[in-house]
């Protein structure tokens, strides 16, 4: 009787041990170029002026701010966070497109938003806008 106790208990043990090895953290860590420098955290900035920023893919609950100034900013990945360009004439693109909680703001002023597949959320702001969507949710404020 133990020792079958004890086969049910390690083959238990099997099955949970890569089932716990496989879960995903709760937040990633998005990481950037921000003019050049490296960057990396669940909210990545730019500055008050105009910037160049770059990033691979930005997981669920990740953001990155241009702020101020007319921004260009490159997302290479998917994005499942928020993109919100901020103040300024800001130019976002997004070729891999957004998951249903992405989310891609243009911010005040006139922006250009270029986007693949988009199930998650595109608004220009307020602004004399340009938004252009692959498939999927059309953008709105465009």
């Amino acid at each position: 009787m133990i020792r079958y106790a004890m086969r049910a208990l390690c083959a238990a043990t099997f099955v949970a041990v890569p089932l716990a090895l496989t879960v995903t953290p709760a937040q990633a860590l998005t990481s950037c170029t921000v003019n050049g420098r490296p960057v990396s955290g669940t909210t990545v900035n730019g500055t008050a002026g105009s910037d160049f920023i770059s990033c691979g893919a930005l997981a669920e609950g990740d953001s990155i701010n241009g702020l101020g100034g007319s921004d260009y900013i490159v997302i290479n990945g998917i994005v499942a966070g928020t993109v919100d360009g901020g103040a300024g004439s800001d130019s976002i693109t997004a070729g891999a497109g957004t998951t249903a909680s992405g989310r891609i703001l243009g911010g005040p002023d006139g922006d250009s938003i270029l986007v693949g597949p988009n199930a998650g959320t595109v608004d220009g702001g307020t602004g004399s806008d340009f938004c252009r969507v692959a498939s999927g949710h059309p953008p709105v404020n465009c």
